[in-house]
């Protein structure tokens, strides 16, 4: 099985902002992903950095860690 969507798109996102410091990169990986990201996109994406943080950009896991990307309650 192949790398999940919402992993490759995160780290995409993050390989844009590398060349911020990391704290800056990831308050503009969060902001990126409140922003244009569908809920369900972010509730992948925190279960996947959740099982496997290492499959993910360090401003990534810093971005869902921080709670800059609120989870979102099911109900």
């Amino acid at each position: 099985m192949g790398e999940p969507a919402v992993v490759r798109m995160a780290n995409d996102i993050a390989r844009q902002f590398a060349h911020l410091a990391p704290e800056d990169a990831a308050v503009a990986v969060a902001g990126h992903l409140r922003l244009f990201w569908d809920p369900r996109m972010r509730r992948e994406l925190r279960a996947e950095v959740e099982r496997d943080p290492d499959q993910v950009s360090p401003a990534v896991v810093t971005a869902m860690a921080a709670s800059v990307v609120e989870p979102v309650e099911t109900t």
